[in-house]
């Protein structure tokens, strides 16, 4: 392997470093991992600065990629390390080998700088802590994970609340296996540019399963109230600089709320939904049936006003099952539009392309209810924050490989708007 290693140095595209956007570089080296694995040389080339080309023919790239793709095998995950120097350095992990690579932009946004350097562990990983919280609600304890960066420095906290279902802190969930680690990779990545997170099992769900008593005794206020419950124990914390509520899926809706409540700093929406809960419902429907749309529109019309309904079709009665009917009747008092425009607060709007849950739509009525936000559409981003195309089956394939990194845009987007909140 030491051969291997040395090649791979004198074969560097070596450059100046200048100031480049770390969103930009995240970008580019997901695009070099795509252009490597699929060996497509030719784009990888495409990529290099005028300077860079001078160094490394086309034959000599084709060679020296050729050569490392046949010795270590795909570039599986790459993670950011850090930035020194005007270079930003990340563990790159392929099949049979971990190196780091140092990357730079040009202000024309093309590689000036990609080495690849042997990997040595870092023992001077940033110092953290990772412990238990718990807010002791009226009717049982609700359990989270905070990550926070060590030394006795102030620092911002994100508190992220989960999607819909029995989703837990990390963005898992046992209804239909979905295992994509999206918020403990979030947690990760918020620590390695110094920012803490606080992630929690929603009550009903994982080590806050025993909060339930029982289904048709929850309200959708109960889990505002868990939310509002965390921002408060954050806010008088004094760790903390600043608190950012991040809401995903139906917790966009549940972060707004909190984050008015309590007077959080900032609020993040991802993936979040602009309608109604019944109009996400009816639409979600139709798309399967118009005649179990139109069933479930008369069911929702009554929920809506308040009223329980008894005759179900069987069909439905998964999605209103009696004991979920109270749930579902606090929750439909509820319009995003409205609530966010509530806030006063620096406000993120993030939204996948590929996401086949929530569209694009919904993202760019929350930003027309709330003109001041900031609305990121994130290109290739599913509904997990994973990349994935348009195709079904090969989308939610996804939601079950927690090997998959974060979307490379999203983590940069989110850094960059929390630094900026005064």
């Amino acid at each position: 392997m030491k051969r291997t290693i040395t090649m791979l140095i004198l074969l560097a595209i070596a450059g100046i470093a200048t100031a480049q956007s770390r969103t930009d570089i995240d970008v580019a080296v997901s695009r070099f991992q795509n252009f490597y694995n699929h060996q497509q040389v030719d784009s990888i080339y495409n990529m290099l600065s005028d300077r860079s080309k001078g160094i490394m023919s086309l034959e000599k790239t084709k060679q020296t990629f050729t050569q490392l793709h046949t010795q270590l095998g795909e570039l599986k995950a790459y993670e950011f390390s850090k930035e020194s120097q005007g270079f930003t350095f990340y563990k790159s992990t392929f099949n049979s080998s971990t190196l780091i690579l140092a990357v730079s932009l040009n202000k024309e946004l093309q590689l000036e700088t990609f080495r690849f350097l042997p990997y040595k562990e870092d023992t001077t990983a940033v110092a953290h802590d990772i412990s238990n919280i718990v807010f002791k609600a009226a009717t049982g304890n609700i359990y989270g994970t905070l990550t926070i960066p060590g030394g006795s420095k102030k620092v911002p906290v994100v508190l992220i609340i989960a999607g819909s279902g029995p989703t837990d802190r990390n963005c898992n969930s046992n209804r239909g296996g979905i295992k994509s680690n999206a918020y403990k990779m979030l947690a990760d990545s918020l620590l390695q540019a110094g920012i803490a997170c606080v992630r929690y099992d929603k009550r009903g769900v994982g080590e806050s399963a025993e909060a339930i008593k029982s289904e048709d005794s929850t309200h959708f206020e109960d889990m505002e109230n868990d939310a509002a419950g965390f921002v408060k124990m954050l806010k008088a914390d004094p760790r903390f600089s600043k608190v950012i509520v991040l809401g995903h899926s139906e917790g966009s809706l549940l972060g707004m709320i909190a984050a008015k409540k309590e007077k959080a700093d900032a609020y993040i929406s991802v993936a979040g939904i602009a309608e109604k809960a019944d109009v996400v419902i009816e639409k979600q429907l139709r798309a399967q049936s118009g005649e179990l749309a139109a069933a479930a529109k008369i069911i929702l019309d009554s929920l809506d006003k308040g009223y329980f309904v008894k005759d179900i079709d069987p069909s439905l009665l998964s999605l209103f099952r009696p004991s979920i009917q109270p749930y579902m009747i606090s929750w439909l008092k509820y319009d995003p539009k409205q609530e966010i425009k509530k806030l006063s607060i620096p406000v993120l709007i993030l939204q996948g392309t590929t996401d086949i849950q929530v569209s694009v739509d919904e993202a760019e009525n929350l930003e027309k209810a709330y003109p001041k936000a900031t609305l990121k559409l994130i290109t290739g981003m599913n509904h997990v924050l994973k990349d994935a195309t348009e195709n079904y089956a090969q989308n939610v394939a996804t939601y079950s490989k927690p090997e998959l990194p974060l979307n490379a845009e999203l983590m940069p987007a989110i850094v960059k708007f929390i630094k900026g909140v005064k």
